[in-house]
C-alpha cells in the first residue's frame, strides 16, 4: 500500500508546475504544520522561538524552527524548486506555414525530445497593478493545450539509425492552433483565469508543462512516473521534515532548523534566488543576532553545523548498465542515496559522508553511494555552493531515478517516505560530523 508521503507527494508535483507555484505549495503545507510568514523587511528585534517561512514570492523559500535559549547549531537541508523546461520568450507568438506558435527557450539540461508529442499546457505568472502597486499572481491555462510535433519518420528515415538531433531554435517551437482562427492572447487567457482587467497587467513569465498527472507504475504500485521529480520530490521531503521534527527542535539545546529552498540551481544557481546568493547567510547571521549572538558566537554557530544537499540521484539504467560505475549502482526504493566526487561536484567528505551513514544507521535505513565513471563528467548540485559560502560541513545526498531531466520521470514509491524520515531524525540530532 502507497504511504501517506508518496501521495502528498504526488498531489505536490502536480500542484507545482512551476518553482513558484512549488513555493506556494510548500507553503501550504507548512502553514498547517504552524508556520507563519517571517518578513525579510521588517525588524526583527521581538524574534521569538518559532517555526516560521520566509518567502520574497518567487521561486526561494526559508523554513526555519528556532529553539528557546542561544542559538548554538545549524540543521540545514538544501534543495532547488526549479527543472529543465521550455519557457516563452518575450514576444513568444507567431505564425509560420498557417500554424500559430510561440518562441520558446530552452532551460537547464533538458532531454529535448521529451517534450515533443506530449499535451502541454502553460503556467508561470502575471503582474499586475492592483491599488497603485504591482504585483505577482500566479496563473495555470491548463485548460490551453499546445505541442511541439515530432517530424514524421517519412520525412526523417534515418531517426532512429542516427538518431534523433533536435535544433533548440528551430524544432521546439509550439504549435498553438491554426493562424486562421485568429492570434493566441495569453495576457487576456490570463487576466480572464485570474478575473483581473487585462488593462493592469504589466508582464508575465510562462513555461510549458505536461499535462499528464503523477502517477503510481510497475506491478505493485512501486514506481512513481512524474514529471519534476528532479527536484521537487527532494524540497517535498525537506518540508515534511521539518514540519515532523519542529517540536523536537523548538525543545532542542540550540539547534536552528532550515529547510532552504533555492530556485535557479540547473542554470548555475548564481542568481538572487539561487544557492550561491547571500540570502542565506544573510538570514542565519540575522537570525542568530537577534537572539543575542555576537558574530564570534554566530561563526562558533556555524563551525557547530552540518549540511545536506538533498538532491535526486542516478539509478542505474537496466538498458544502459554500462554507463555506471560498476560497483556504485544505485536501485529505486533501495534507499538514499550518498553521493561522492572526487573533483568536489559534490560537497561529500569522508566526515560528512560517516555522519549520515550513522544517522542511517541508527534508524536501520540501507544507504547506497553514487559515484560517477571517471570518464564521464559529473553533474552538480547546491552542496559545493552552499558548503563553500557558509563553511560547512555537507553531504550530498537524494533518491535515486530514472530519466532525471526527462519531461516525466521515473523514481521508486518507498524512497519518498524513507528520505522524510531521515531527514526527521536529522535535524534536532545535537551529533557534530
Amino acid at each position: 500500500m502507497t504511504n501517506d508521503v508518496t501521495r502528498d507527494l504526488l498531489s505536490f508535483v502536480e500542484s507545482s508546475p512551476t518553482p513558484y507555484h512549488a513555493v506556494q505549495s510548500a507553503r501550504t503545507r507548512l502553514g498547517a504544520a504552524g508556520f507563519t510568514l517571517l518578513d525579510e523587511r521588517e525588524d526583527w528585534n521581538e524574534l521569538a522561538a518559532g517555526r516560521y517561512v520566509i518567502d520574497h514570492g518567487d521561486g526561494v523559500l526559508l523554513a526555519l524552527v528556532v529553539p528557546q535559549g542561544p542559538v548554538r547549531a545549524f540543521r540545514i537541508v538544501g534543495a532547488h524548486t526549479d527543472s529543465p523546461n521550455l519557457r516563452l520568450k518575450a514576444k513568444a507568438g507567431y505564425v509560420k506555414e498557417g500554424y500559430q506558435q510561440l518562441g520558446v527557450e530552452v532551460y537547464g539540461g533538458a532531454l529535448l525530445n521529451s517534450w515533443l508529442d506530449r499535451d502541454l499546457a502553460l503556467a508561470g505568472r502575471v503582474f499586475a497593478r492592483r491599488n497603485g502597486v504591482v504585483l505577482p499572481w500566479l496563473v495555470t491555462l491548463d485548460d490551453l493545450r499546445v505541442r511541439v510535433p515530432q517530424l514524421a519518420i517519412h520525412l526523417d528515415r534515418d531517426v532512429n539509425e542516427k538518431g534523433l538531433v533536435l535544433n533548440k531554435q528551430e524544432h521546439l517551437a509550439p504549435v498553438v492552433g491554426l493562424a486562421s482562427r485568429g492570434a493566441l492572447d495569453l495576457e487576456a487567457r490570463a487576466a480572464e483565469k485570474l478575473a483581473i482587467p487585462q488593462k493592469d497587467i504589466v508582464a508575465a513569465e510562462w513555461m510549458l508543462f505536461d499535462t499528464l498527472a503523477p502517477a503510481l507504475g510497475g506491478a505493485h504500485q512501486e514506481l512513481i512516473f512524474s514529471a519534476r521529480l528532479d527536484n521537487l520530490a527532494m524540497s517535498h521531503a525537506a518540508i515534511v521534515a521539518l514540519g515532523r521534527a519542529a517540536k523536537d527542535v523548538e525543545s532542542s539545546d540550540g539547534v536552528v532548523a532550515v529547510a532552504a529552498l533555492f530556485d535557479h540551481e540547473e542554470v548555475g544557481s548564481a542568481s538572487t534566488y539561487g544557492a550561491e546568493s547571500a540570502m542565506l547567510p544573510r538570514v542565519l547571521e540575522r537570525l542568530s543576532r537577534r537572539k543575542g549572538r555576537s558574530f564570534d558566537e554566530h561563526a562558533r554557530a556555524l563551525a557547530r553545523s552540518v549540511c545536506l544537499s538533498a538532491d535526486m540521484a542516478h539509478a542505474v539504467h537496466p538498458n544502459y548498465d554500462s554507463r555506471h560505475e560498476p560497483r556504485h549502482k544505485p536501485v529505486l526504493n533501495g534507499g538514499p542515496v550518498l553521493k561522492r566526487n572526487a573533483q568536489q561536484r559534490y560537497a561529500t567528505s569522508a566526515r560528512t559522508g560517516a555522519f549520515f551513514l550513522d544517522l542511517c544507521a541508527s534508524l536501520e535505513v540501507p544507504v547506497q553511494e553514487y559515484v560517477n565513471r571517471t570518464d564521464m563528467p559529473c553533474g552538480s548540485t547546491i552542496g559545493p555552493i552552499t558548503s563553500t559560502l557558509l563553511g560547512v560541513p555537507t553531504a550530498d545526498i537524494g533518491n535515486a531515478m530514472l530519466s532525471m531531466h526527462s519531461a516525466r520521470e521515473m523514481a521508486g514509491a518507498d524512497d519518498p517516505e524513507t528520505m522524510t524520515r531521515v531527514l526527521t531524525a536529522f535535524y534536532p540530532m545535537p551529533k557534530e560530523p
